[in-house]
């Protein structure tokens, strides 16, 4: 009964709303971790 109540519940206007269609967080210069953790950490040492 409940869930019918809700799924007929209109969602309402909102005026002077608006949503931003950017990224939230900035791109880190860094490439991405396609080895697993240990053998990039054996790289690092032996460099």
């Amino acid at each position: 009964m409940r869930l019918k109540v809700i799924a007929h519940k209109a969602v309402p206007e909102r005026p002077g709303r608006s949503e931003p269609r950017t990224r939230k967080r900035r791109p880190k210069i860094y490439p991405l971790m396609t080895k697993p953790r240990h053998e990039l950490r054996k790289q690092l040492q032996t460099a």
